[in-house]
């Protein structure tokens, strides 16, 4: 199972593709968001994309088709793909409605990153999916790029914006305490003597950090020490000269990656998006922006085995 079904063994906001409407005239359309249409053959394609190659691995290790179907039925495999696709309609029509636009550095680093290696010249195997396009990988990128950052701008939880300054001892901390008391100033301290080389390049900031990323002993005292005041505190990476710039008990992550990053991202995802996107989706059917065909049932629709599988 564990090739077959990757969307679903992945934390869910790391959603496996952002998939775009065909322009099949000719195939039932499965549900409608506003004048875009997504039909069978979408989903078809969706199947093929996900666990195509997980089916085959299965029938490769021996599993029959029936033991496979079964797999994808427990595991409700058709039906979350189905759920992920109006997701993906939903949040990539909120960022066009609320102006949210790509970064094209970082598209071009996702295609990079995926670009197929493999002579473009090579024929292409019977049944096999083509090879995509460099502009089918640039959009392919732009859509996930906007999917992850509606996902992290309606994911929040507590958070402190901290810097600090990593010494060896007490003493050492002291010292620059004292230092600072007197005026000096933080950055400068930080990118002289911080033994913590990520931070100290950025003047001992942390950025915005949620609950439970830190330490106990640090996070203790960056949750509720006075703000703008240096103050010390030890924990297993040394001593910290402390400073807490600002606090919120609900603020969204200024990133995907940042969300990703942190040890309670699931858990923050299903406190705060997820019943942001239950009522997104909520409101959207009941206006009838977003409808489904009737009787649609997902897993009705065939796994997507190779053609000559037995």
């Amino acid at each position: 199972m564990q090739r077959l079904f990757p969307i679903l063994l992945l934390l869910p906001l790391l959603a496996a593709c952002t998939s775009v409407p065909s322009s099949g005239a000719t195939s039932p359309v499965i549900f409608r968001l506003g004048s875009t249409s997504v039909t069978l053959a979408d989903f078809e394609q969706r199947l093929r994309d996900d666990v195509g190659a997980g089916v085959a691995d299965l029938l490769a290790q021996g599993q029959t088709r029936e033991q496979i179907e079964q797999l994808a039925i427990d595991a409700n495999v058709r039906g979350t793909i189905f759920d992920r696709m109006v997701q993906d309609a939903l949040l990539l029509d909120y960022a066009r409605r609320n102006g949210i636009g790509v970064d094209p550095a970082r598209v071009d680093a996702a295609v990079f990153a995926q670009a197929p290696r493999v002579d473009p010249g090579a024929p292409v195997a019977p049944g096999a999916a083509p090879t995509p396009t460099h502009a089918d990988l640039r959009a392919q990128a732009a859509r996930q790029q906007l999917v992850f950052e509606v996902i992290a701008r309606n994911t929040r939880t507590a958070m402190v914006r901290a810097r600090h300054i990593l010494v060896a001892d007490q003493a050492t901390a002291e010292q620059i305490l004292a230092e600072l008391q007197a005026g000096a100033d933080f950055a400068t301290l930080a990118r002289e003597r911080s033994t913590d080389a990520g931070s100290a390049e950025q003047g001992g900031d942390l950025g915005w950090t949620p609950r439970g990323d830190y330490v106990a002993e640090f996070e203790e005292v960056a949750f509720s020490a006075p703000l703008n005041t240096p103050t010390t505190v030890q924990s297993q990476f040394g001593w910290h000269v402390l400073e807490v710039l600002d606090r919120a008990d609900d603020r969204p992550f200024d990133s995907f990656e940042r969300l990703s990053q942190s040890s309670n991202a699931q858990s923050f995802y299903e406190q705060s998006f997820v019943p942001w996107y239950e009522e997104l989706r909520r409101q959207a059917e009941a206006s009838g922006e977003l409808a489904i065909a009737a009787g649609f049932d997902p897993n009705s629709v065939p796994l997507p085995f190779p053609a000559d599988a037995p």
